[in-house]
């Protein structure tokens, strides 16, 4: 009976009990958008299903986790969708970002870049690179965007949609995990 009432009750009505934690006015906003959202993904996204319903379960984690970043004067489909379109927004500029640091790295050096560095310096910048390799995609990103593209932490922190503390917090970790994981 109670599930009934809220099938019938609007988006944004729903949205604010889910502010409330209201699991089941969340259930019913997600049967209502999931399956159009993941349709929205899997065409924004290189056609790739599995990363669709990631993104779909991304974007409702964020829902459910921080359902006070919802405005009560927004329409909620629109919303959604904001949302969603920003996300893809963010995969691009990742691949982009991944492709071209790929590249880079594929890339013998030439004399003349290296021609300054010592033996010591082409090995530790080579331990490093595979340290990077080996973290995830995320704080990889912001590691070379920070030193190798010279970004400053506000930037990035925009770039990238986050805080410029949460910025700092992962240049910081990703610096300790690289320091105890050189081999010297």
């Amino acid at each position: 009976m109670f599930f009934t009432k809220h099938k019938n009750k609007s988006d944004e009505e729903l949205m604010v009990l889910v502010k409330h934690r209201d699991h089941q006015a969340f259930s019913i906003l997600y049967n209502r958008y999931a399956d159009r959202l993941c349709a929205f993904f899997y065409r924004m996204l290189w056609a790739d299903r599995e990363m669709a319903e990631d993104f779909v379960h991304d974007l409702f984690s964020k829902l459910i986790n921080k359902p006070e970043q919802y405005n009560d004067d927004y329409m909620v489909k629109p919303w959604l969708f904001r949302i969603a379109s920003n996300m893809c927004k963010n995969a691009y500029r990742k691949r982009n970002f991944e492709n071209a640091y790929r590249e880079m790295c594929q890339q013998e050096p030439s004399y003349e870049e290296d021609h300054d560095l010592s033996l010591d310096e082409v090995v530790l910048t080579d331990q490093i690179h595979e340290i990077l390799d080996r973290m995830d995609e995320e704080r990889k990103m912001i590691f070379l965007l920070r030193y190798q593209q010279e970004l400053p932490v506000q930037e990035i922190a925009e770039m990238l949609d986050m805080a410029a503390g949460t910025v700092k917090s992962r240049i910081y970790y990703t610096k300790e995990r690289i320091k105890t994981s050189i081999k010297y």
